[in-house]
Formats: C-alpha cells, sequence, structure tokens
C-alpha cells in the first residue's frame, strides 16, 4: 500500500466502482475539505488536506470501501473542528446521513475520549468506527514524523487503551494494521526517550 494523499490516487480506487454523479458527489466532498482546511498543516509539514485524503484512500484501498457517503464523510470528518464549517451546512450540501457520521466523527473538548468513542461505536450502522479507526491508523501511521513527543507517547497510550480494543470489535484487518503501526510507533518512541 502506498500511502500518498492525492485526490488522482483517491479518483483511480474509485472511479471503477462509483457513478459519474457519485464521483461528483466525492470531488464537492474533496473540494468542501480542501477548501476548510486551506493554509493549515499537520505537524509532520504536509498540507492538512492530505490527512483526510489518506483517511478516505484507506478506506477504499485497504477495505474496499466504496459509499460515496462514508469515503464523502471521510473527506470532512475534521472540517467542523477545524474551520467554520456547521453541520447544518454539511447535511445542506451532502444530506443527512453524511452529516451524522461527520457529527459523530467530531470530537468536542467538552466530551471524554472514552465517551466519544463509545457513541461511535453505538452507532456502528452508519460505518463511523471504520472511519474512526481508518482516522487513528493515519495518525499513527504518521505521528512518527511529528516533532512533538509527548504526542506521539499519548497515540501510543490511548491507541493502546481504546482503539485496539475497539478494532478487535471491529474489523480484524484495521486490528492488525493498527497493532502493526502501534509497535512500529513504540520503537520510534522507545529510540528517543
Amino acid at each position: 500500500m502506498i500511502y500518498e494523499g492525492t485526490y488522482e490516487r483517491l479518483s483511480e480506487l474509485l472511479e471503477p466502482h462509483l457513478g459519474e454523479r457519485e464521483m461528483a458527489y466525492v470531488r464537492l466532498a474533496y473540494d468542501t475539505a480542501e477548501r476548510a482546511h486551506t493554509g493549515q498543516r499537520r505537524d509532520e509539514g504536509f498540507p492538512y488536506i492530505v490527512h483526510p485524503l489518506r483517511v478516505a484512500i484507506s478506506l477504499a484501498g485497504e477495505l474496499d470501501v466504496y459509499s460515496p457517503e462514508m469515503i464523502s464523510a471521510a473527506l470532512l470528518h475534521d472540517v467542523i473542528e477545524d474551520s467554520d464549517t456547521t453541520r447544518g451546512q454539511i447535511a445542506e450540501m451532502f444530506g443527512e446521513q453524511v452529516a451524522r457520521l461527520v457529527w459523530l466523527l467530531t470530537k468536542l473538548d467538552e466530551v471524554s475520549l472514552p465517551d466519544y468513542l463509545a457513541a461511535i461505536e453505538e452507532a456502528a450502522e452508519t460505518g463511523a468506527p471504520i472511519v474512526k479507526l481508518c482516522d487513528r491508523l493515519d495518525n499513527l501511521r504518521f505521528v512518527t514524523h511529528s516533532p512533538k513527543l509527548e504526542k506521539k507517547l499519548r497515540y501510543v497510550r490511548t491507541t493502546e487503551m481504546y482503539y485496539l480494543p475497539m478494532a478487535e470489535r471491529t474489523n480484524p484487518y484495521l486490528y492488525e494494521e493498527l497493532s502493526r503501526a502501534l509497535e512500529a510507533t513504540r520503537i520510534h518512541v522507545a529510540a528517543l526517550v
């Protein structure tokens, strides 16, 4: 698996499975996310939009998930947290299903991580757990590029405590991939401390 984060790569994965109208829907989600994340950068130095793209690419390329709603939610999963985009605007543009998914994936400061993840798991029929686990997998795969040691340690700790058990209950492939990425991150962190 090549972990490139380009819209062209996502398109290549989706086009054999989606019609023109569905591809236009996904493109609108990408364009919306790109605008919402304009000027934002990840800790590893990449433009922020690369992260939601990689999450969507993981869904299609690793899990064979081609639902335009789930792919769009993956692309939009951080826009409420990181911009002035509202749930209502997402519902208006993409419908209630995507708005609900994005809202479930939005981590509000006043909600604890265990409560946040429990709400996501309770909504398993929406696909939110799969998108969230792909999100964590991407974060874990690239956190080694972050200059922030505390962030790396936090990702190791929260993945062990919450995300790995969630993955074990949700999807064997994601459990294996998270386990692999967690071990690589542990080795990386051990070399730093």
